[in-house]
């Protein structure tokens, strides 16, 4: 009975302080916003490239080192993890944010739109947190924040991951989580589960999540064609690649449409770049064109690589040219599995932190994250975050649906600041019931 009743008190005691925790955060919020928000527009009128976040991680570092928390810098080149260290004997969970911008030209119009420009694979081109990767970075900044005031009470340790590259690392450097995991993060801080977020066009502050595989494994392609540079005026006098090309695009169309069954089996195949020619009258020797291949089976995926391999080889030998096939290039990101029994124990916490605004979805998305490599690794929860601005795209709010609101990758994707403090608290609130429940 004695025993019995201990329990009781226990379970009562760490749900107590948890409930403390979350109430001294929601009276935090007034005074912690403004300071997310301003390291938003900084770190969004800043940004930087994959493996290049060297101001936006030195911005991460120095703040949470005037936080008093333990952080470990230069990690798969320009990558931080913070420790904060709790009051009591505990587990160890993770919460992790991309830090990389993307090679977009902004055209929001926002007073704190990006300027920057760059160069990116051999071209001149602006640079935009057009995937809200600026948000991640000021969310966890300001969850640590208040974690760290308040870090006596936790039992057991946060570890907060800053990753670089999560779009895809520069082809010859590697980077990203893969490169975090294998210079021995989880190794030495031992974390037992990672929570991680995306702020994408859903209605300003649902949060959504999808049990199981959430997002597909993404894989870049590149397809090279030479054929024989000749003049403008005397196309029979050459071999126009610029033609093969075309032909290869319109038949790449085919493989999902086509020939390949996808009742069951999500695919995309998409072309991203087309490159051939220096001037208006010469029909040159080379052309490549590279994209992205979305799946989440992998027996699909390799049915698809023979297939792009045979549509090449049959539209060289029609066309004379030469053609060659690579497949993940710059790597390769898994399906994005989010574990069951995370997103059943966690769902009421996320519904809190977004006042019921709150869904688990069915159908996974297309969409691509190498956080997926940290949750092979351990038990993950990846979920997303509504930043429309209020009113917008309401019609079109359910998971994974399109609106008539700009989305991730568009040169006008805005985030509207008062979805933030849904993902502070969120990533807040995680921590505190992941560490109370274990």
């Amino acid at each position: 009975m004695k025993y019995r009743l201990s329990i009781i008190l226990f379970f009562l005691a760490c749900s107590l302080w948890a409930d403390d925790l979350r109430d001294e955060m929601s009276s935090s919020l007034k005074s912690l916003m403004p300071k997310v928000i301003e390291w938003r527009h900084d770190i969004h009128e800043f940004p930087e490239l994959s493996n290049r976040e060297f101001r936006t991680s030195k911005k991460v570092a120095d703040h949470l080192e005037s936080l008093g928390i333990e952080i470990e810098t230069g990690i798969a080149y320009t990558g931080v993890v913070g420790i904060i260290k709790g009051g009591k004997p505990g587990p160890t969970v993770a919460l992790r944010a991309d830090m990389d911008a993307l090679p977009v030209e902004e055209k929001t119009g926002l007073p704190y739109a990006s300027k920057v420009r760059t160069t990116y694979l051999g071209n001149d081109v602006g640079v935009m947190h057009a995937c809200g990767h600026d948000a991640h970075v000021a969310i966890l900044m300001g969850a640590a924040e208040f974690l760290a005031k308040h870090k006596e009470q936790l039992e057991g340790n946060i570890m907060l991951i800053f990753q670089p590259a999560e779009e895809g690392p520069p082809e010859d450097e590697g980077g990203g989580a893969k490169m975090m995991l294998e210079e021995g993060i989880f190794e030495r801080y031992q974390p037992e589960a990672i929570f991680g977020l995306h702020v994408t066009n859903m209605p300003n502050g649902l949060i959504a999540v999808k049990p199981g595989p959430a997002m597909a494994a993404a894989s870049a392609y590149r397809i090279s064609i030479k054929g024989k540079q000749a003049h403008g005026s005397a196309p029979w006098a050459g071999i126009d690649p610029i033609m093969a090309t075309a032909e290869l695009i319109q038949s790449l169309n085919t493989v999902v449409s086509r020939r390949i069954n996808i009742i069951n089996n999500p695919a995309v195949i998409s072309v991203g770049i087309v490159e051939a020619g220096t001037r208006n009258n010469i029909i040159p020797e080379d052309a490549m064109i590279m994209g992205t291949i979305r799946t989440f089976d992998p027996e699909l995926r390799s049915e698809i690589y023979s297939e792009i391999e045979q549509l090449a080889e049959g539209v060289a030998v029609g066309t004379g040219t030469t053609i060659n096939v690579e497949f993940d290039v710059g790597g390769f990101f898994p399906v994005t599995y989010n574990q069951e029994d995370l997103v059943k124990k966690y769902s009421s916490t996320l519904k809190e932190a977004s006042n019921g605004k709150f869904m688990i979805s069915d159908v996974p998305t297309t969409g691509a994250e190498d956080f997926s490599y940290f949750s092979q690794e351990i038990p993950g929860m990846y979920f997303y975050l509504g930043v429309n601005r209020p009113g917008k795209g309401e019609a079109s709010g359910e998971f994974n649906r399109r609106s008539d609101v700009a989305g991730n990758h568009s040169p006008y994707f805005i985030v509207d600041d008062e979805a933030l403090d849904e993902g502070v608290k969120a990533m807040s609130f995680l921590a505190i019931d992941y560490l109370k429940n274990n």
